[in-house]
């Protein structure tokens, strides 16, 4: 009932809008502006109206674009004891996507509503961001160039949070990449585009309430500190077209494709800042970090790191991120800096072109955070992947086993606990449209 009233009242609203646009402009009050209205699939269901306007195809001032897609998970586990096992049917993800723009086509929304199984029936707003094209509407710029955003979304720093769910080549990310992500917060941001060194570059900048702070709990101001968040990401595609997927090789590249990027992070985190100070691990037991601080410790500097390359040729693809994480200025105890780094490295290719794939991936983690600078600890991940594509990303089945020993993250999303030790098997079916 929630999805369907969610439906309901953005169709209204359009219908509104559009009526509201034809009685301001002297239109008898009747159904004529319905001839102005385009609906159709391009990319999502899609309602979009011209308004008595004279612009260009797909810069429509009033438009609505409508995804959604979900992940249905069979997880079986064989961790070592005393770890519990697990053997479940489980939805992980059910999205609902509302995109478009609203009397300009310089202003833009994006509305993500998520359900899953660990939620029982509680329907999230997962991401709510407005995107003010500044740049085409007030400095006469091409459009994308230079872009406002304000809203909760993706704190943008890694690839792999970049990265959509859809696009993965295995069930889910990686352990490493859990363990140094920031995952989204409440925001005001810059992003654009620039060709002027001759190749596509992609940046954004942000200003963020914290890190990891887009949860449902950060609405009471108690659990924050006065502290924000920075951070900033930049992607280029310096040889060859990438073509339409982020990750695998649908298009069986002739020419050698590749993708870089770099990304930084960076807060002061303060102890009466509950979501935040509890928020980060350690190498290699997952602990919290602030359950090994001595209570007289009242905060810290964090900066994290992060660069990737990406390519793709003749339905190989290949993907890797490093990342660094300091910990720094720890104030009330005499522990010195805390410095952990890790990667994943992933390499698919395709046996039968644009349907089925084989991928094997491999994550690790090290550091001296567990230990309080004492010594380094590491944890890794290996892992290998069959997947059967029907329709690309829109429609799939991925199959994967993984090897954890000893896991430094807490992850429903993963089924991953701090300090397992085995075998994890996945499958499951993806659908989106």
């Amino acid at each position: 009932m929630r999805w369907f009233a969610a439906i309901t009242v953005c169709m209204m609203l359009s219908m509104f809008l559009h009526r509201c646009s034809a009685q301001s402009s002297g239109t008898e009050d009747d159904f004529s502006w319905l001839d102005r209205v385009k609906v159709g699939y391009d990319g999502g269901f899609v309602i979009a109206s011209q308004c008595d306007a004279d612009l260009h195809a797909g810069r429509e001032p009033y438009r609505l674009k409508i995804n959604g897609w979900g992940q249905l998970r069979h997880t079986v586990t064989d961790w070592s004891s005393p770890d519990r096992d697990l053997n479940q049917l489980q939805l992980k993800r059910g999205r609902l996507v509302f995109s478009g723009n609203a009397f300009n086509p310089n202003f833009q929304y994006f509305v993500q509503l998520d359900a899953r199984s660990t939620s029982g029936d509680d329907v999230r707003l997962l991401d709510y961001y407005l995107d003010y094209d500044v740049g085409n509407d007030q400095l006469g710029l091409a459009p994308g160039t230079v872009t406002f955003r304000t809203g909760k979304y993706k704190v943008p720093f890694t690839m792999s949070r970049w990265l959509s769910g859809r696009d993965f080549e295995f069930a889910d990310r990686s352990v490493a990449s859990i363990f140094f992500d920031v995952n989204r917060s409440f925001a005001w941001g810059l992003h654009g585009k620039s060709e002027r060194l001759g190749v596509p570059v992609f940046w954004d900048a942000a200003l963020f309430n914290g890190l990891v702070t887009g949860g449902a709990e950060t609405g009471s101001s108690g659990t924050l500190d006065d502290n924000f968040a920075y951070s900033g990401r930049v992607r280029a595609y310096l040889i060859g077209d990438w073509g339409d997927e982020n990750l695998a090789d649908f298009e069986c590249h002739d020419r050698l494709a590749m993708r870089v990027g770099a990304g930084f992070a960076a807060s002061t985190i303060e102890r009466f800042g509950t979501t935040e100070f509890s928020r980060l691990r350690v190498v290699d037991s997952g602990e919290p970090l602030a359950n090994l601080l001595p209570a007289v410790v009242s905060g810290y500097d964090v900066s994290l790191y992060a660069v990737d390359a990406s390519m793709k040729y003749l339905g190989w693809s290949s993907s890797f991120e490093y990342y660094f994480r300091t910990v720094s200025d720890i104030r009330g105890a005499a522990i010195g800096e805390l410095f952990d780094h890790g990667f994943w490295y992933q390499l698919g290719k395709f046996i039968v072109p644009g349907k089925l794939q084989v991928a094997t991936r491999w994550s690790r983690v090290q550091g001296d955070s567990g230990t309080l600078g004492g010594s380094d600890q590491s944890a890794e991940e290996i892992a290998a992947s069959l997947a059967w594509y029907f329709r690309r990303n829109q429609a799939k089945l991925v199959v994967d086993m993984t090897h954890v020993d000893g896991a430094p993250v807490s992850s429903q999303a993963l089924d991953i606990s701090p300090g397992n030790h085995g075998w994890l098997f996945r499958s499951q079916i993806q659908f989106s449209f």
